[in-house]
């Protein structure tokens, strides 16, 4: 299995693994603005074990973390994530946090990108980046952009969710090592005790 994070598309079609990548921070920090203890150890956890931990009462999130090249990275299993729906405080200090989430309970998958406090912007996969039309160079080049066809109805695209992981990988280097995340152990830590009141809290 290649690196890179197009593999995401296969392994979004068996768990929900939601991604959070963050530049300038390390893994434990990243973690923290994710709502870990800052006093809290990190602990090896595996994917099976992080999982288990949710179903079976123990906590409401809990997140594995890692770097990779210039990227911190969070992988949290089932929960939404507190990086989705507008988070922009978890990039304060002139980072920068980009967060996937596959949202197989309701679809479609989202992209969200914050920087230096601000939320720059996000794009439901399918559908246009809006805010974020820098990717447009790199979402062109996969073939990740909807196009209308003479009916006035955009076409499908084969294979939508990879070609648009392609495309962020190539704009902003990103990377998860695949066995790492799905089969071996890395760096966990609890983000949240008790479900929050709305999602993505």
């Amino acid at each position: 299995m290649s690196e890179g994070i197009q593999w995401l598309a296969d392994e979004w079609g068996r768990s929900d693994l939601n991604v959070t990548f963050a530049r300038r921070i390390s893994p434990r920090d990243l973690a923290i603005r994710l709502g870990a203890d800052p006093v809290a150890p990190l602990q090896p956890l595996t994917a099976y074990h992080a999982e288990a931990m949710l179903q079976g009462g123990e906590c409401a999130r809990v997140a594995r973390v890692g770097q990779s090249g210039e990227w911190s990275y969070a992988v949290e299993p089932l929960c939404p994530s507190r990086a989705w729906w507008g988070k922009p405080e978890l990039s304060m200090g002139d980072l920068e946090v980009l967060h996937l989430t596959p949202k197989s309970y309701d679809p479609p998958k989202e992209c969200w990108y914050y920087r230096d406090g601000v939320t720059l912007g996000r794009f439901d996969f399918g559908e246009q980046p809006g805010e974020l039309e820098f990717l447009t160079p790199s979402l062109e080049a996969e073939g990740a952009l909807n196009v209308r066809g003479p009916n006035g109805l955009y076409a499908r695209i084969d294979d939508e969710a990879r070609k648009i992981l392609a495309a962020l990988e190539r704009h902003f280097g990103l990377s998860l090592p695949y066995e790492d995340v799905v089969h071996g152990t890395l760096p966990g830590v609890v983000t949240a005790m008790t479900p929050p009141e709305n999602l993505g809290d």
